[in-house]
């Protein structure tokens, strides 16, 4: 009974039931690039300490995850579960205190939204960013501003978009007139200046050794609306029409005078402000944008507060009074809602593809294999795709056993050293293509392997220095 009373604890149980199962049945990492770099310096923080304060890696990010990450990949998404079910429990809680009705329906909005599911099992930054968001809006809405702000302030360190959210909290600040609490939104980044000094000796390290910092991006650009269109991607369908509905019901209510500071400055234009900041970084080709749809996720539980406003506004229509009606209604939504991830919709999730080992991880799984029945043992090994290092089991950030493949490292080789090329990583990090690497016939190809990823075709090439 006390199951049914508390809907958050029946949840709890089932979310753990559902995520143990894709752990179990499914063996992806969420993507082939920047998950698994984040896993690996999580992983080897230990044993390196100055990768808690590397800027890219996410030195709050580091210093959580690093724990889960010694029991390999499966541990980062153990992690990413408890991370995600905290902020679908925190924001559930929160749209109940905000009084809005139907808020349980925020379990099942969070819980079947397609890239939110999807990334739970990665090594990806999005989750933890949106667990900070959740607890920042949760602990302002009880007046609790200290907590909140200070919450807020760590943000830059889980993600640099944390900067935004940081803006947003402040106008909030302003509006409000709690100057008082203002400076510890600081807070996060003095922590962090005073202890990243004993590595960088510079205080100013937390905004000198920001990645992207620069007014270019090696990525390029692309449409202004690139972010509207690929929002579909992150939550689906029937949510994505919930979204825009409560979007646009919001304004209406602020014009009105009917909401709240707290609803339309730090749910609405939370979302805008990090909308509309990642829109212009991708359309100006500024910030090493890449236009990833996975950076939405960090907005997720303002996206689900949004999302029930719509959910509301149609089935508590004051022209809909039969009873009857109003429940087949919601029913019908709530059904969409949870069977839409499974459909065939482009927008749905694809659960070989996405929640799978992609074809160039397998393959560089058959090439550890190839090194191993080969016998040989000479380190350093040259690499730049992340992968090799879990497939080897080798530590990433010892340069006796790991280098970057590079101009000067391979010129560097002694006879037997190895170097694994990818077609991925190697032309755009290095500017090294295979012809012009193996034209000098100092090495000799030791295992070549090409796999098709959907439209992508994946190249390796083992080879070692005569």
């Amino acid at each position: 009974m006390i199951l049914l009373k508390k809907p958050y604890l029946l949840f709890s149980i089932v979310y753990a039931v559902i995520s143990i199962t894709s752990i179990y049945y499914f063996d992806g990492t969420g993507d082939v690039g920047d998950s698994i770099a984040h896993y690996l310096f999580a992983k080897w923080a230990p044993y390196h300490h100055e990768l808690y304060f590397d800027h890219w890696a996410k030195p709050v990010y580091v210093l959580l995850a690093s724990p889960f990450a010694q029991f390999g990949f499966v541990g980062m998404k153990f992690f990413n579960v408890i991370i995600n079910l905290c902020t679908i429990l925190l924001t559930y809680k929160l749209a109940e205190n905000l009084g809005l009705k139907n808020s349980k329906l925020i379990l099942l909005i969070l819980l079947f939204s397609p890239l939110f599911y999807i990334l739970t099992f990665s090594g990806l930054t999005e989750p933890l960013f949106a667990l900070f968001v959740a607890l920042g809006l949760y602990f302002a809405h009880l007046n609790k501003n200290f907590t909140a702000f200070t919450i807020i302030s760590f943000l830059p360190y889980v993600r640099s978009e944390g900067l935004i959210i940081i803006g947003v909290f402040s106008l909030y600040a302003i509006y409000k007139s709690h100057w008082k609490y203002l400076p510890f939104l600081l807070l996060g980044s003095v922590v962090y200046a005073i202890a990243g000094y004993f590595v960088y000796h510079n205080l100013l390290w937390v905004f000198t050794k920001i990645p992207y910092a620069k007014l270019s991006s090696v990525y390029g650009s692309g449409s202004l609306f690139h972010f509207v269109d690929k929002l579909i991607n992150v939550c689906g369908v029937p949510l994505y029409a919930m979204f825009w509905i409560g979007f646009l019901i919001i304004i209406y209510q602020s014009l009105k005078g009917n909401t709240t500071a707290y609803m339309t400055i730090l749910i609405w234009f939370g979302f805008v402000a990090f909308l509309v900041a990642h829109s212009l970084f991708w359309y100006l080709g500024i910030f090493n944008s890449m236009g990833l749809q996975r950076v939405l996720i960090c907005t997720m539980p303002m996206i689900a507060i949004i999302s029930l406003h719509g959910f509301n506004f149609i089935t508590e229509y004051k022209p809909i009074s039969n009873l009857k009606m109003k429940f087949a209604i919601q029913v019908v939504i709530v059904m969409y809602i949870v069977v839409f991830p499974f459909t065939a919709n482009p927008s749905a999730i694809n659960w070989k593809k996405d929640m799978m080992l992609a074809n160039e991880q397998t393959s560089l799984i058959e090439m550890a294999k190839c090194l191993n029945a080969k016998q040989i043992h000479c380190a350093p090994i040259l690499y730049n795709h992340h992968y090799i290092s879990e497939v080897l089991n080798i530590d990433h950030f010892d340069e006796r056993q790991h280098l970057k493949i590079t101009k000067e490292s391979v010129n560097q080789m002694k006879s037997g050293n190895l170097l694994v090329w990818d077609n991925k990583f190697c032309p755009v990090e290095t500017g090294i293509n295979c012809d012009s690497l193996l034209s000098g016939k100092n090495f000799t190809v030791l295992c070549h392997k090409t796999v098709m990823d959907l439209n992508t075709k994946f190249e390796w090439l083992l080879i070692q220095r005569r």
